[in-house]
């Protein structure tokens, strides 16, 4: 553990509300009006405008819950567009790697940078404007000596317009602010963590900061006590590299309405096994082991079931032809007839770069052979939209889809969908 430089900072880049800013950029009529964004088959609120926050209508509240008040407000509602959404994220990366050494994509709308420079507020605001100006997303940076600060940093500009977007929370100030953040909206402590502490009169985040090593260790382990010297400006978590290889890779989805052939299974799980197999190329790596499962709604009074199988891919690969036979395999192993499947999906581990993996030198010219096919494929799908090219066995009709009763068009990675500019 050791004390950030002088000359170095931590910044938190967060895209305000950014599935609400995606549509915006390409719908200016819903600049101004109420608009909220909804999580698969129109479930939940996932993302509110300004607007709809004024409402007094939170995040994760049930769409049909408030149907009422969002007639009366006359709000905006839309599906998620994942396909929109990922896009613009990549470019709003793209644009930070071109601002700053080092970036952490922490999520689909949020990334870390290391500023080393001694003007950071004012590098915040060149970011700022300069993502603005590429992409049309607009951001909040939080500045301070660790990623914990930076995260309060950012928070603290969210709520104070004054900031103008940008915030370097320096050690001079930082018990003040420190002082009007709730324990519970501390980046890395969990709702039961936090219940612990306000039983012990723990209410803020300067409070969390003096609190004893010993005890935060006792209750909430080395993650907890990370949290606390990073309060203090100690930098405990550091940033990771841009392309670090991923652990994991899943895909799944909830079906628009219940599933019961093992037919549509199959093509559900094959799509999202040629997802998987997507990211895995994109990150140049290759995967060992494969997991499919399915399971029915557990909130619903029908008969339960849940169950998951795992393959072996020997040797690994990204292939999706070969990602969807050990599927298929996969899921005959755990269906069962007579129940009502809710959501259904694929997960890869044992992920290393394609580069290092062992083969033999009889799988050497048919992988080859692979690599220029998918090659190919993810290019024309990257230039005329995803799902141009797709294998038969993901399905043509896909009923048994995602509901998305209001999504707003592919504007991005459509051809179809492009935007249209009328002049009169």
């Amino acid at each position: 553990m050791s004390s950030t430089k002088p000359d170095r900072a931590f910044a938190l880049v967060d895209c305000d509300n950014f599935y609400v800013s995606c549509e915006r950029l390409f719908q200016p009529k819903l600049k101004n009006r109420p608009l909220i964004v909804l999580s698969n088959n129109d479930g939940c609120i996932v993302s509110r405008s300004a607007e709809v926050k004024a409402l007094g209508i939170g995040m994760g509240v049930p769409f049909h819950q408030v149907k009422d008040l969002v007639k009366r407000a006359k709000v905006a509602v839309l599906s998620s567009n994942y396909t929109l959404y990922g896009d613009m994220s990549k470019r709003v990366m793209k644009t930070l790697q071109q601002l700053a050494a080092v970036v952490d994509i922490y999520s689909i709308d949020e990334a870390f940078l290391m500023l080393e420079t001694s003007r950071v507020k004012e590098h915040g605001h060149l970011i700022r404007n300069t993502v603005i100006k590429h992409t049309g997303i607009p951001v909040t940076i939080g500045i301070s000596g660790t990623k914990t600060l930076a995260k309060a940093a950012a928070e603290y500009a969210k709520k104070n317009e004054t900031t103008g977007g940008v915030f370097n929370l320096t050690p001079e100030i930082r018990d003040s602010v420190l002082l009007k953040i709730l324990t519970q909206e501390v980046w890395g402590i969990g709702v039961k963590t936090a219940e612990w502490l306000y039983q012990r009169g723990i209410n803020s985040a300067f409070d969390l900061k003096n609190m004893r090593d010993e005890s935060i260790r006792k209750r909430a382990g080395i993650t907890g006590l990370r949290v606390v010297y990073e309060l203090r400006g100690i930098s405990c978590i550091s940033l990771k590299p841009l392309m670090a290889p991923k652990k994991g890779i899943t895909s799944s989805r909830s079906f628009g309405r219940y599933v019961t052939s093992l037919a549509e299974l199959k093509e559900s799980l094959a799509t999202h096994a040629t997802r998987a197999g997507e990211k895995l190329r994109a990150d140049g790596s290759v995967a060992g082991l494969l997991s499919a499962f399915i399971t029915t709604n557990v909130y619903s009074k029908t008969p339960q079931y849940a169950n998951t199988a795992t393959v072996s891919i020997i040797p690994r690969s990204n292939a999706s032809h070969e990602l969807i036979r050990l599927t298929m395999i996969a899921v005959e192993k755990i269906y069962k007839p007579g129940f009502r499947y809710i959501k259904a999906g694929v997960t890869l581990t044992n992920i290393s770069p394609a580069d290092q993996r062992q083969i033999d030198m009889f799988s050497l010219k048919e992988m080859d052979k692979e690599e220029k096919l998918y090659r190919a494929v993810d290019s024309i799908n990257r230039d005329f939209g995803l799902k141009t090219l797709q294998h038969l066995s993901c399905g043509i009709s896909r009923e048994w889809g995602m509901r998305i009763d209001f999504r707003s068009s592919r504007y991005t990675t459509n051809w179809s969908e492009l935007p249209v500019a009328r002049v009169n």
